[in-house]
This record gives structure tokens, sequence and C-alpha cells, in this order.
């Protein structure tokens, strides 16, 4: 979690922007000379490819779709959660594409075209207006680039640090090369970070550690070519095509498919920032509807997705394990813990993509508790959480059930 205020960010981008308009007054060749930093930005790559006729492929249209939900889900906090998506009504087609002279800047991997144009529909980092992209407003110099000899392919970066946004944000983009058939590269290029599983999750991919370039905050790199793709979906907002590109990478032949319906229900226990603080008032209503709780925490990748695997209902606060919920059951249900006055979409739209119904329980704020909502602890009502999982199970057995 970033320490400064969103009010302190946006001031220091509005400045830095003012740099790079100044930069952007200079001639081209001064610019790159003096300080190796883009002054432009487009959110149309396959437009500018097109213009200076560079290869690129197109993957078909990216499609969201949400998930059916399941009866007495709050209304109040479905429509704080549709309103926070930014992908749904949009025309996005996913597309590849080969920028010659390509660069990437810094750990961000922000991908930059001949002429210093930042790629931001490449390089996506958070909901701002173009001109405070971080590829500009991050530094007033930049070091010169190091080449890199031959074909390079831009896995990219958002939330380094963070399970959740490999899984759905850049490892789905190896899918994309090889979808796209411009997979003969001689490296990838990545954030380096210090999260164990991100190599795991690379090699899965198909992405072995002697391949990967790692970029660190001050790195700039120019490549002979540089093979690049679309975002696999807006930030926070997985597709289907993400889903099944997923289970095929991480389990091999035997997960392109979710598996058939199970018996087993878990619930996820969260032992970090966000944990549902009275858990132990939850455990007797979890028992009597036959959920089993699992943590998740010390245990190896495949450990994690067997904890999942199959699973007909899952029942979590909101956390990055969830992003296992790709290898639950065709036709599973995930019932969402949120933390109140946090509506983060993620898993919302992944049980979309999932097919999975969905069900969200809003917790309750815990008495002289004024923490950021993203990171504080809260309650759920047992009494509700029984509610829901009554339902859930009422319509899994085929009861008629009226509103």
């Amino acid at each position: 979690m970033d320490s400064e205020s969103p009010r302190v960010t946006l001031d220091r981008r509005a400045i830095m922007h003012l740099f790079a308009r100044a930069r952007g007054a200079l001639p081209a060749r001064w610019n790159e000379a003096l300080f190796h930093l883009p002054a432009d930005v487009t959110d149309d790559t396959p437009a500018l490819c097109r213009a200076r006729g560079w290869p690129l492929e197109d993957l078909g249209p990216r499609e969201e779709r949400l998930p059916a939900l399941v009866p007495g889900t709050h209304e109040g906090a479905i429509e704080r959660l549709r309103a926070s998506l930014t992908g749904l009504d949009r025309d996005v087609r996913v597309f590849a594409a080969v920028v010659p002279e390509g660069r990437v800047l810094a750990r961000a991997c922000s991908a930059i075209a001949p002429g210093g144009i930042v790629l931001a529909d490449v390089s996506p980092h958070a909901t701002v207006p173009l001109r405070h992209h971080r590829a500009l407003t991050s530094s007033v110099i930049a070091a010169p680039p190091v080449r890199l000899r031959g074909r390079s392919a831009l896995v990219g970066a958002i939330g380094h640090r963070n399970f959740y946004h490999w899984m759905f944000d850049a490892i789905p983009r190896v899918a994309l090369v090889r979808d796209a058939k411009l997979d003969d590269v001689e490296r990838w290029i990545a954030p380096a970070t210090d999260l164990p599983v991100a190599a795991e999750l690379l090699a899965r991919a198909g992405v072995p550690a002697s391949r990967i370039h790692g970029m660190r905050r001050s790195d700039h790199v120019v490549c002979d070519e540089l093979v690049v793709t679309s975002a696999p979906g807006e930030v926070c907002e997985p597709t289907a095509r993400t889903v099944e590109s997923l289970r095929a990478m991480l389990l091999g032949a035997r997960g392109a498919e979710a598996p058939a319906r199970g018996d087993r229900r878990v619930y996820i226990a969260r032992r970090g920032r966000r944990r549902v603080a009275n858990e132990a008032e939850l455990a007797p209503v979890l028992a009597r509807h036959g959920v089993e709780t699992v943590a998740m925490e010390g245990l190896s990748l495949d450990e994690q997705i067997a904890r999942v695997r199959g699973a007909s209902c899952v029942i979590a606060p909101h956390g990055a394990a969830l992003a296992h919920i790709i290898h639950a059951a065709r036709g599973a249900t995930l019932v969402e813990l949120l933390a109140p006055r946090y509506f983060n979409p993620s898993f919302f739209v992944l049980a979309g993509a999932c097919g999975m119904r969905y069900g969200a329980i809003e917790g309750l704020r815990l008495a002289r508790d004024w923490r950021d909502p993203s990171t504080a602890d809260f309650r759920v009502d047992a009494d509700a959480l029984g509610r829901m999982l009554a339902t859930v199970f009422a319509q899994a057995d085929g009861a008629v059930l009226t509103d």
C-alpha cells in the first residue's frame, strides 16, 4: 500500500506533467539525448502500428461477463461493485504487436515506441489521465537505455509484489504472445520482484528463469524488436479468456477445463490484513453447512490449488487467495465477505469469468477502528452468513426458493 495520500500523489504527478510538457517542447533528439524519457502517450497502440507498418495481430474482442447472483445478495453492495468497473461497456479488442526499437522503462515496465511515445494500453498502471502516466511523471531524467539484441517480449508489471496481479495482469500476456505466434523470443521482460511465487508462475507459463530479464527501478532497455500485447483485461477485471489460459498453464492439459462439481465446501481464512475478526462466531454456521476451513499461508502453489480445486462453494473475505477460484467446480458459488466501505470488484468479475454464481455479505466495522477500509479488520454477521449459505445450498440441492 502506498504510504502517500492520493492528494500528494496527484499533486506530484501534476508537477511532473509540467516537466514532461517542457521536454515535449524540445526537439525530439534533444529530449532523447538529455533526458532519455518519453514526451507523448497513446492508448491506441493498434492505430500506431497500422500507421507505422509494424506487425499487428488482432486476437479478438475482450469480453467481460458478470456472474449470476445468489438470491438475497445485498443490492447496495452489487451496485457499488458494478459502479467501480471500467471495462464492462467498452468495446476493446485484444492484440499483440512487434515494435521495432521498442523501449521498456523501469520496474513499471512501461513500453515506449520510437519517437518517445508511451503505449498506455500496453502498460496500464492506474485509472489516471493519460498525461499522468507513470512513464511521463515518475522521473526528471532516466539512464540511457541498454541494448537488448534480438526479439524480446514484454510480460508487463502491475503490482509486482502482488500474487493477484501476477496471476491476472501479467502471466496471461505470455498466452497472448503465443496465441499471436510471436513467441520466437530470446527473452521475456518482467519486473524484478522478491515475490517467490512469481518465478514459479512464469515457469508454469513456460518461461524459465534463464530467459527472464528483470527490470529494476532505474533500468531502461531498448530492444531490436519488442513484442507487446494489450492488457488481458482491465486492471482487477479478469476475462474468461484469461481464466482458460491460466487453468491450462497452471495445471497443464488436466486443467484446461474446470472440474465437475464436487461436494467440497471451503472457507478460506485470512491471516494478514483485512481479517474477519469474529471467525470463532462463524465456525458453528460453517460447520452446520459442512464447510471446511483452510488457510493458504505457507503452502506451495500446488497445495493452494488443491485446497480449492473442485469445490462447489468457496466462502472467503476479499483477498489474493481468492484467485484460486479459477480451479473451483463448474457452476460453483463464491460468497465474498466484503470489508465495509471497500468495494473492489476483482472477484465479482472473476466469478463471472469462471461461470460461477456470486453472493456478497458486507462486513461490519470494528468499534473505534478508523483505519483505511482496504486494510482494516472487520466483523461478519453470523446470522446473515447462515441465511446466505442456506440459500446457496438449497439451490444446489434443487429446493424451490422464493424471494
